[in-house]
C-alpha cells in the first residue's frame, strides 16, 4: 500500500489553518466535511487463515481509554488529536479505565466497557478455548487527525509491541 504522506501533509496543514477557528468554536461537523482523508489505491486485504484456538489475539480500540490511576489522559484539546497510545493490561476492569475522547457519546461505554473494548468477551473466548490466548498487553488510541505522525511514529511503535508479544491476530474496535 503506497501513501503519499507529503501530499497529505500539505493538504492537512491547509485544513488545520482553515479549520482551527471552527474547531475552537466546537463546530466539528463543519471541519469533518473538509478533512483530507487518505484514500489509498491499493488496500492490502489479508484473508484470515489459521485456527483461532491456536493463535494469540490482541485488541486495539480507538475509544480513548487510559488507566485512571497510572496513565495521563489523551490530549483532547488539540485539533491534531493525540497520536500516542496507551497500553491496557488483560486484567483491566471497568472501574480502572477513564475515557479521553471528544468525538463520541461515552454514556454506553461507561455502562459497559465491552461496547468499545470487548476485553471481557475475549477473556471468555480464551477461557472457553475458542481462542488460544489473549495478549497480556492491549492498546488504546484516541481520535487522531495527524495521520502522518500516526503512520510514521505511532504505528511502528505499536507494531513493535505486537511483534514482541508474538500476537497473531489484532482485533481493531473503531469508535
Amino acid at each position: 500500500m503506497s501513501l503519499n504522506l507529503e501530499k497529505f501533509r500539505a493538504e492537512y496543514d491547509r485544513w488545520v489553518g482553515e479549520s482551527l477557528p471552527d474547531y475552537l468554536a466546537g463546530k466539528m461537523e463543519h471541519i469533518v466535511k473538509k478533512y483530507p482523508f487518505i484514500t489509498p489505491d491499493d488496500i492490502p486485504w489479508t484473508p484470515y487463515i489459521g485456527k483461532p484456538a491456536a493463535q494469540k489475539f490482541g485488541l486495539i480500540t480507538s475509544g480513548g481509554l487510559y488507566l485512571k490511576d497510572s496513565q495521563v489522559p489523551f490530549d483532547t484539546s488539540s485539533i491534531h488529536g493525540d497520536t500516542s497510545y496507551r497500553e491496557l493490561p488483560k486484567k483491566v476492569r471497568q472501574e480502572d479505565v477513564g475515557i479521553a475522547h471528544k468525538h463520541y457519546d461515552h454514556s454506553l461505554a461507561k455502562q459497559d466497557l465491552n461496547i468499545i473494548y470487548p476485553i471481557q468477551r475475549f477473556v471468555e473466548l480464551e477461557e472457553e478455548g475458542i481462542i488460544g490466548r489473549l495478549a497480556d498487553v492491549n492498546y488504546s488510541l484516541s481520535y487522531v487527525n495527524d495521520a502522518v505522525t500516526l503512520v510514521e511514529k505511532t504505528v511502528p511503535q505499536l507494531i513493535k509491541g505486537i511483534r514482541e508479544q508474538s500476537i497473531d491476530v489484532m482485533f481493531l474496535v473503531p469508535v
